[in-house]
């Protein structure tokens, strides 16, 4: 039989990269060939993710132009969340579609896509399950990657529809991560990102988050080690610990916020109150004096006051977050927060963008106290003057010198470009 080729177009977040990565492997694995190229592809695989209405609107956009691309010995796949809630309108809106599949289901590829070349039949398949994907692990060709510790999650936002398409939380095999690390590290990666909706939940029979974290860190020979994402509530004093003392874990936390408010936070189910993100942000400051911190941050939840905005504002100007995701609200469907009456958009519009400039104001700020400071960098490509890197803090700087992808280097911080830091390369006898 002649090899096939897929192609993969994905939108959306690390998890949703972290799958297509998944998808590859089983293909792969079953004999197809992925390439660069969709017009020598017979396979076009487009996985899709439904945060927000803006994602689900890019992702049906770009598939209604695939209409010509398709043809009889030509397969389409819809895959990701927005095909696990958008199962049955897809069939409608794109009829040329051929399989419509959940991001629990794509073991089943290779079986459904011989079915599908067979017999010219569409399939359905979206029902969440127990996956967590164990035994499979994508090759990298880089210096950094993400491996991904669980699925799903339990907490049940009332705005956010991953339960929805992912199911409740199930965490991966420690053994198995651990294995996934090992390869990934022997194949050149230097930066592994472990992932989950809400990493502090992970727990698989006697292995707790920071017990993970900390035998991934001495087991394995990792020179950074990052996670994402962090839900305040669970974050606790252990793995704070844990992060303090292995110095290949970066001293990055990203704690979504979502509100400053008290009463959005539990109309948003968030299970914490300002004062104790606060005292959270606080103990972590108090143990790694050189932690950054990011947040996300949604404007507009509905029924939020101006004097309720103004206090995410204040939280905002008193914690000096290094970075921030900053979204407006977005309803999904199924969520508790969709039956809510929705704040007038222009209303939204105006307190997102005062928003996003006080937090560049910040964020410059943050970036000019590191002048004349040094960092240790790790090198991820070229730029336009020199190379790219990240410190330890999750901060990219650009340096002034043409470096390999993977080496570390001191770098003095010279100059502020923008919000982005210039350093130059200490040299050895400087």
């Amino acid at each position: 039989m002649t090899t096939k080729h897929f192609f993969i177009k994905t939108f959306g977040c690390q998890m949703n990269k972290n799958d297509s990565l998944i998808i590859a492997d089983l293909l792969s694995t079953s004999g197809y060939r992925q390439v660069n190229d969709p017009e020598i592809a017979d396979i076009f695989i487009v996985n899709t993710c439904t945060v927000r209405d803006h994602a689900e609107n890019r992702a049906l956009s770009y598939i209604s132009s695939l209409k010509k691309w398709h043809n009889d010995q030509r397969i389409l796949i819809i895959a990701g969340c927005m095909a696990a809630r958008l199962s049955s309108e897809l069939t409608k809106k794109i009829p040329y579609v051929d399989l419509i599949i959940g991001p629990d289901s794509y073991r089943k590829l290779s079986s459904y896509l011989n079915t599908i070349f067979q017999k010219q039949t569409r399939i359905i398949d979206v029902v969440s399950t127990e996956e967590t994907y164990c035994g499979i692990h994508p090759g990298i060709s880089g210096i950094t990657a993400y491996v991904s510790i669980m699925r799903g999650c339990s907490n049940f936002c009332s705005y956010c529809i991953v339960p929805y398409v992912r199911g409740r939380a199930r965490s991966r095999p420690a053994d198995d991560i651990i294995k996934e690390v090992k390869n990934l590290v022997n194949t050149g990666v230097k930066e592994i990102t472990l992932l989950g909706q809400n990493v502090n939940e992970y727990s698989y029979q006697d292995w707790n988050f920071s017990q993970l974290l900390n035998r991934i860190a001495r087991e394995t020979e990792i020179f950074n080690l990052r996670f994402l994402t962090s839900h305040p509530k669970d974050l606790g004093l252990q793995t704070i610990e844990v992060v303090k003392n292995n110095k290949n874990i970066c001293p990055w936390f990203h704690l979504p916020l979502q509100s400053g408010s008290n009463r959005i936070l539990k109309m948003m189910n968030r299970q914490y109150t300002r004062e104790y993100y606060q005292n959270l942000i606080q103990l972590i400051r108090k143990e790694i004096p050189d932690a950054t911190i990011s947040t996300d941050i949604i404007v507009g939840f509905p029924t939020e006051t101006e004097d309720e905005y103004n206090e995410t504002i204040e939280l905002v100007k008193t914690i000096k977050f290094d970075d921030a995701y900053m979204y407006r609200y977005s309803p999904r469907p199924k969520t508790r927060a969709a039956r809510y009456k929705n704040l007038p958009e222009s209303v939204i519009k105006k307190r997102l963008q005062n928003l996003i400039d006080i937090q560049n104001r910040i964020i410059r700020e943050k970036s000019e106290k590191m002048l004349g400071k040094k960092y240790e960098v790790l090198i991820e490509g070229l730029a336009r003057n020199g190379s790219r890197g990240k410190t330890k803090g999750n901060k990219y700087v650009i340096v002034n010198e043409s470096m390999m992808p993977g080496d570390i280097c001191e770098v003095e911080i010279i100059k502020i470009v923008g919000h982005t830091p210039i350093g130059r390369i200490k040299k050895q006898n400087e």
